[in-house]
C-alpha cells in the first residue's frame, strides 16, 4: 500500500511540475508599463540590417511595424527596405531594384526576453550586371531586447543555409520604452 501511495505522490508532482513549467513557457505576454495589452498597440521600429548569402551581402534601412492585441502574439505587418548599400564580396557593385516583404504578416510569438518571428520572407531582385539576380529567402527571425521591460530597441536575427540577415531596430517614438513582455 506504501508503494501505490510514493507512486501516486510521484505521478501528481510530476503533473504539476509539467503544469508549473508549461504555464512559464507560455506565461510571456506583451506589457504596457508593466500592464497587460488588452487593446490593439502598433509599434513602429526603425533601424537597418545586413543581408549574407554566404559568398557575398548588402546593408540597408529598414522600416518595420509591429501590431498586436495583447497576450503572447503579434504581427509585423510591414517590412519596408530601403537605401541599401553597393554590397561586398560578390555582391560588390551591385544594385538592389526592388525588395519585398513576402506573405505578410508574420507571425511574432513572445516569449520571456525576446520575440520569435516565423515565415519572414524577404524577395530581393537585382539591377543588370550584378552576379545576382534574385534572392529570395524565409528565416526564423529572433528579436531580442536588453530591457524586455521597457523596449527601446531589437536586435535580430536570421538564417537558413548560407544565408544569414541580422540588424537593429530602435522602437519609434512615442512608443519607445513604452511597450514590453514578461
Amino acid at each position: 500500500m506504501k508503494m501505490k501511495k510514493r507512486v501516486l505522490i510521484v505521478v501528481a508532482l510530476a503533473v504539476c511540475l509539467t503544469t508549473v513549467t508549461a504555464a512559464a513557457a507560455f506565461g510571456a505576454v506583451w506589457k504596457d508599463k508593466g500592464t497587460n495589452v488588452t487593446t490593439h498597440v502598433t509599434i513602429g521600429l526603425s533601424g537597418g540590417e545586413v543581408f549574407e548569402t554566404g559568398t557575398g551581402g548588402m546593408s540597408c534601412e529598414v522600416f518595420a511595424t509591429i501590431t498586436t492585441t495583447g497576450g503572447s502574439t503579434g504581427k509585423i505587418t510591414k517590412w519596408e527596405v530601403k537605401n541599401c548599400g553597393k554590397g561586398f564580396d560578390n555582391l560588390l557593385g551591385c544594385t538592389v531594384a526592388a525588395t519585398e516583404a513576402k506573405d505578410l504578416p508574420w507571425t511574432i510569438d513572445v516569449n520571456a526576453t525576446d520575440l520569435t518571428v516565423t515565415g519572414a520572407r524577404l524577395r530581393r531582385t537585382f539591377k543588370a550586371g550584378c552576379a545576382v539576380t534574385e534572392i529570395d529567402k524565409t528565416v526564423s527571425l529572433t528579436m531580442t531586447t536588453g530591457s524586455p521591460s521597457a523596449i527601446t530597441g531589437f536586435e535580430f536575427l536570421g538564417t537558413t543555409g548560407t544565408y544569414k540577415q541580422f540588424g537593429s531596430f530602435t522602437v519609434d517614438s512615442p512608443n519607445s520604452g513604452t511597450y514590453g513582455i514578461g
